[in-house]
């Protein structure tokens, strides 16, 4: 575990406009690398359709987000090319891998299986405690808020699902920007980012709350607003990673 600063209990906004003014310099690379994200999502989508699994959308795009860190571990390269003098552009991004890839991969598998179990509890839930819904997405959101079981799967689901969010977040939220910049293994990297969250977790959870905002808004728009959200909370987060962790000298 690495030492870490104490941040201000305002920090979040402040990583939101620096994460937002990294964006506006660099709007082509983000928007691409927003709408690579997009696109994932979007086949993720449409596989599930087309394997009669439709029913099941709601739950893939809410677990999506505890695979989302990994998935940012290129556009933090932006923020880290800004902080070098260099102008970044999208090739050498993509093609500048961190050294420390074999632990980044160990950690994304750890969110992948965060993923498989909610996938999983979701489905425990719905044969549980719902076993008649219908399997259609806009009947079974309606069935949701309109229906006594629908509503009581919502209550439970939303639990279950916070408590996995939670997780995902405390071990994700600033290991990944420390693998992509320090010589660090995953164990590392995971501990001292649970231990951000534990030493501030007012700072943290303010955080959590805006980033589960910003990309539910993304979902609202989902062919624009994600490629926009996405980059914006990956900058964001390299900047709160920053506050926490300032730049090694020398």
């Amino acid at each position: 575990m690495m030492p870490l600063r104490t941040v201000r209990r305002d920090a979040p906004w402040q990583w939101l406009r620096a994460g937002w003014n990294d964006f506006r310099m660099a709007p082509g690379v983000c928007l691409a690398y927003g709408a690579i994200f997009v696109a994932i999502g979007a086949l993720f989508v449409f596989g599930l359709v087309a394997v009669g699994m439709s029913s099941t959308i709601p739950v893939a795009l809410s677990g999506f987000a505890l695979v989302g860190p990994a998935l940012a571990v290129g556009i933090y390269q932006v923020s880290r090319a800004f902080e070098k003098g260099e102008i970044p552009r999208f090739r050498v991004i993509i093609s500048r891998f961190p050294q420390r890839i074999a632990q980044i991969g160990f950690l994304s598998i750890l969110l992948g299986l965060l993923l498989m179990i909610w996938m999983r509890v979701a489905q425990i839930l719905l044969v549980v405690l719902a076993p008649f819904a219908p399997l259609e997405p806009s009947a079974f959101l309606n069935f949701l808020f309109t229906d006594g079981s629908g509503l009581t799967l919502l209550a439970v689901g939303t639990v279950f699902g916070g408590v996995l969010a939670t997780l995902s977040f405390a071990i994700s939220v600033i290991a990944f920007p420390l693998l992509v910049d320090r010589d660090v293994d995953a164990i590392t990297a995971l501990a001292t980012s649970f231990n951000a969250v534990l030493k501030q977790p007012f700072v943290m959870f303010t955080w959590a709350w805006l980033i589960a905002f910003i990309i539910g808004a993304g979902i609202a728009v989902f062919g624009v607003g994600l490629a926009i959200a996405f980059p914006w909370i990956a900058l964001a987060t390299w900047h709160a990673y920053r506050d926490f962790m300032p730049k090694e000298e020398g």
